[in-house]
């Protein structure tokens, strides 16, 4: 199964958004699970490397968009995962 981890913080204004879109996209791809993670308090060494700003984009271990993207290029690469095409 394929992993998109959202990494947001309370802090964070555009991570509202993130967690908008975290909510549309769960459940609507097969075979993709959407995950948002408190960046704050998550133990320290345990966030990506690339994960230097939130909101952070993480697909199967690698960053995919810092900052929200655009949510039909980001449905895109999801559909792509579902159909095998990724």
């Amino acid at each position: 199964m394929n992993k998109l981890d959202i990494y947001v913080s309370s802090g964070c204004l555009s991570c509202r958004r993130a967690r908008e879109i975290a909510s549309s996209l769960k459940g609507m791809y097969p075979g993709v699970r959407v995950e948002v993670v408190d960046a704050e308090g998550a133990p320290e060494g345990s966030l990506p490397e690339s994960v230097v700003a939130v909101p952070a984009y993480v697909l199967d271990g690698t960053l995919i968009s810092l900052g929200n993207p655009n949510p039909v290029t980001l449905r895109e690469q999801l559909a792509a995962l579902t159909l095998g095409r990724a």
